[in-house]
């Protein structure tokens, strides 16, 4: 207040009112037009053809072979890889990631493939031919590709959703049954890479459009909240293989998961497999305990023990040698098909039912693959393309398709093992897929015997991290309320009703939230900081100094049409006008409140646009009428720190001619200074002219 009270001073001593003039000057030139007349430059003004031609000229002047071709290889990453490759810093990693990711993907694969209600050799394949094409195209050395717990529950939805009218009408003649059961496999197979080849080419046409930006409205909240409820799913999935029951069939709507439970609860106690049953709870306690030990000691032992690999083995073992499936019921794999699938076109029959599952299936996939390679990128200062990604994930899903594949996704329980494991590039993936195509070829016939309890107690236990997830509601619970209504609306929705519909609702929650927070943001009155020209919230600063006659506004959003209507009610709110009609039999609350709406009535109102990344034409109108309501209740309204983008809205709407011409300032500062100057001289020139006015009478008498 020290600058002020000289001002005051200065004003007081000066009987020519030379020192008014001369402060307003200075303080106009600070004003925004004469700092953009004084620094800025003077923008061309051209056409918008003509714009159009420069860019397209200025594109391809530069368009040469050798542009092109660095476009090309730019599309395939592993050629810069295999050009900048440091054997001796990288190989070893590499490969013993390779063999430690191969280890996890031959159990994982063949446990997802049957949740995908298909055999298991097809979760083998999905650990192979993605794997070799995401090696190919994509960017992040620690993301692994391959099956997901998620994407084969959503996989299995999309073929149950389909009408199998060859199918039902076969399973009529029960003589056929073994005819019956090919049959049904191989239309399942059909629907499968078919789903595989639409996920792919969306996931391709959205990288060519560059809409890899989209993928950022699918928020970790929601994430958070759809896999944990998919988990549920997933585990209820397994739980008729946990106690050798059949799986319930034709469960479909609103509650869901409570119907299942309510059949299998039924049938349980009749027809449990008390056999299955052990073999899958041993199953669950050796695989938790060996977990537990992998996760406490990875910092000292480089290679985590293959528990998984080593299940699969024993319980192959003694399943083959007790027999388990021909002595006791228990359920087997059964028949695995060895070596890799010749390429066949997938059939379209069925496309136009697929095509709401594929879209769901792929911005699913590709938000969690994003997602966790960027959180690996950010965590090793690598550089991971959204739209390069999309890419990558299009031509594995869609090339995939061909050698009868369903779709894939990135595994985040994977990622972390191939991350800790030494893998350092994405050669990762063809070591890993050099030894299961050898387990593909030669060893897959001996899997036959593989108990179902087992392949399910692995998918069990590795549900354990998205279970864990549920702890994300009380983190969002306390960082913010909107995130966790975010969280909730996505996980009950999955719960109650199905993954599909849970993920619509929680897409919808997000839309709208995010509508929400820029309709509604917080709009705050500033102060200043001591003897600065630094303003800040009274809210948060309460010390802050504030002037009798000046009010200081912050609208912390752009202005557009969508929350004009909150900005209006707000501003006028803020400054104490209120804009409602007057009850017609006031009461005292009433009265006091017009009282203080008269005495709340400021001389200046500054707002300040820093926000402010944009303004659209409803913006720039609503400015220009509170500008001239304001100006007939004889208040004047500032403008400050208003960006380029801002001021040529303001500039192609005449926002000066409907206004005044020197009303934006360059700081807020600067706008306060202006108004105070503009009020001590005021009063400066009230108390002259009450002086006059006394002299005359005095004369006059």
């Amino acid at each position: 207040m020290t600058h002020l009270s000289s001002i005051n001073e200065q004003i007081e001593s000066d009987p020519n009112d030379e020192f008014c003039s001369t402060q307003e000057d200075s303080y106009r030139n600070l004003r925004l037009q004469s700092f953009v007349d004084r620094y800025g430059i003077e923008e061309e003004q051209i056409s918008s053809i003509d714009r159009a031609k420069r860019y397209v000229r200025k594109k391809y002047s530069s368009l040469t072979i050798e542009c092109c071709l660095n476009a090309f290889l730019n599309k395939i990453p592993l050629i810069r890889c295999l050009y900048e490759y440091n054997i001796r810093k990288n190989l070893f990693g590499d490969i013993m990631a390779g063999i430690t990711i191969a280890i996890m993907h031959i159990p994982q694969g063949m446990a997802y493939g049957t949740l995908t209600t298909l055999p298991p050799v097809h979760g083998l394949y999905i650990s192979f031919f993605p794997v070799i094409l995401y090696m190919i195209f994509g960017t992040s050395p620690h993301l692994s590709i391959g099956t997901f717990a998620v994407i084969s529950l959503m996989t299995a939805q999309a073929i149950d959703s389909v009408s199998l009218q060859p199918m039902n009408l076969i399973m009529s003649n029960e003589s056929i049954s073994n005819a019956t059961d090919s049959l049904i496999i191989d239309t399942k197979v059909n629907i499968a890479t078919t789903l595989a080849l639409l996920v792919g080419l969306i996931q391709i046409l959205l990288s060519f459009l560059r809409l890899g930006f989209l993928t950022v409205y699918l928020t970790e909240p929601f994430i958070s909240g759809f896999t944990t409820g998919a988990a549920f799913h997933v585990f209820t999935s397994q739980i008729p293989s946990v106690f050798g029951l059949k799986s319930p069939r034709g469960v479909h709507g609103p509650f869901k998961l409570l119907r299942i439970y309510i059949k299998l609860f039924r049938s349980l106690f009749s027809n449990i497999n008390w056999i299955s049953t052990a073999v899958a709870f041993i199953s669950i306690i050796v695989l938790y305990i060996a977990k537990y030990f992998n996760d406490r000691y990875k910092s000292k032992i480089r290679i985590i023990l293959p528990s998984e690999l080593l299940l699969i083995i024993v319980g192959t073992t003694i399943s083959h040698f007790t027999q388990f499936h021909s002595t006791y019921g228990v359920s087997v794999v059964g028949e695995i098909k060895r070596g890799l699938p010749p390429p066949s076109l997938p059939s379209f029959n069925n496309a136009n039912q697929l095509i709401v599952p594929a879209i769901t299936i792929a911005a699913v996939s590709l938000s969690i693959s994003i997602s966790m390679a960027k959180t690996l990128s950010r965590k090793h200062s690598y550089k991971v393309s959204s739209n390069q990604e999309l890419l990558a994930y299009g031509m594995a899903n869609g090339i995939s398709s061909f050698f009868q594949c369903y779709p894939s996704a990135g595994s985040l329980s994977r990622s972390v093992v191939q991350e800790g494991s030494g893998g350092k590039t994405v050669l990762v993936n063809g070591f890993s897929s050099l030894l299961l195509g050898s387990v593909l070829i030669a060893l897959t016939p001996l899997f036959r015997s593989l108990p179902m309890a087992c392949l399910a107690a692995i998918i069990i236990v590795n549900l354990k991290g998205l279970f864990l997830q549920l702890k994300d509601f009380l983190l969002y619970f306390r960082i913010s309320t909107l995130e966790c209504i975010l969280w909730t609306m996505t996980f009950v929705s999955v719960v109650l009703f199905d993954v599909d519909i849970g993920l619509y609702v929680g897409i919808c929650t997000s839309f709208i939230i995010n509508t929400v927070r820029t309709q509604k943001p917080r709009f705050f009155i500033l102060g200043q900081v001591d003897n600065t020209g630094i303003y800040k919230s009274t809210t948060y600063f309460p010390s802050v100094q504030q002037y009798s006659n000046i009010k200081i506004l912050r609208f912390d959003e752009s202005l557009y049409a969508c929350n004009a209507p909150f900005f209006k009610r707000k501003f006028y709110d803020l400054i104490g006008i209120q804009l409602t009609q007057q009850p017609i039999i006031s009461c005292g609350k009433n009265k006091n409140n017009n009282n203080n709406q008269k005495k709340l009535i400021y001389k200046y109102v500054i707002l300040e646009c820093s926000p402010f990344n944009y303004i659209d034409t409803v913006g720039v109108k609503l400015l220009i009428q509170i500008f001239n309501d304001l100006k007939k209740r004889g208040i004047t309204l500032y403008l400050s720190e208003c960006r380029y983008e801002v001021r040529h809205t303001l500039d192609s709407m005449k926002f000066y001619e409907k206004t005044e011409f020197h009303i934006i300032y360059v700081t807020t500062h600067d706008a306060v200074m202006s108004a105070l100057i503009c009020l001590l001289t005021r009063v400066h020139f009230t108390r002259n002219a009450i002086g006059s006015s006394k002299l005359a009478g005095r004369f006059f008498a």
